[in-house]
């Protein structure tokens, strides 16, 4: 009995199987691997959400709480979805992916698709795009606060542009990472990156809670008066 022609699914994902080993086989040698790594932790949810948080405090910028309202939260949307896809689909990731050097916290990173670390690069980059105007703001307090900082802003305004630029070029090199290092499947990546779009637009739209932030902020801010002598 012969056996049933393959279905439009499974052509998608032969030819990704081969366009993805390729592309590994062929560039992974282009970046160093210890890059590729940084990459990988850069993007990682335990790197990125207390760098995120930490970042919240260390900045003491009003306009910055929209911002920052949405990135958390987003992120926290993102390791959700993402964890609930991969439980969904099940799809295992490369038979060359080195799983010595990949740190697997949840039974969910076993599997490949969509990538993680794709869509939260893309999701950052979404939003920073997104909250443009509100960092121009940010960077005009910054500048009027004076000090080094405020030096490193300048009157033209471009380090915002150069901020979203270096984003955005991380994004892309970190998305790409993941096939060169043999994480993931072309698709999962595209898939990841996608999703993180989507991510940024709902987060930008949807969470915000920078009304809570900013009782925080008021709140740390009258402790540390009452403790002045």
């Amino acid at each position: 009995m012969a056996e049933p022609p393959p279905t439009l699914l499974q052509k998608v994902l032969t030819v990704d199987r081969k366009l993805s080993h390729y592309l590994h086989s062929k560039f992974h040698t282009y970046l160093p691997i210890f890059f590729l790594l940084i990459l990988e932790i850069s993007a990682d949810f335990r790197f990125s959400f207390p760098i995120s948080l930490s970042l919240l405090f260390a900045l003491p910028l009003p306009s910055l709480l929209p911002f920052f309202s949405s990135l958390l939260l987003g992120l926290l949307l993102d390791i959700a979805a993402v964890g609930l896809v991969k439980i969904l689909f099940r799809r295992p990731r490369p038979p060359y992916n080195h799983l010595s050097s990949m740190s697997t916290p949840v039974s969910a990173d076993h599997f490949s698709f969509p990538s993680g670390h794709s869509s939260r690069v893309s999701f950052v980059a979404a939003l920073v795009f997104l909250y443009k105007e509100v960092m121009e703001v940010a960077a005009v307090e910054v500048r009027e606060k004076g000090g080094v900082f405020g030096s490193w802003v300048g009157e033209d305004g471009k380090l915002v542009d150069v901020v979203m630029v270096g984003v955005c070029v991380w994004a892309v090199v970190t998305a790409v990472s993941r096939v060169l290092l043999g994480r993931h499947y072309f698709f999962d990546v595209f898939a990841g990156f996608c999703l993180g779009v989507i991510e940024g637009v709902f987060a930008f739209r949807v969470l915000r809670f920078e009304d809570f932030l900013r009782f925080c902020s008021v709140q740390r801010s009258m402790k540390f008066k009452q403790r002045e002598p």
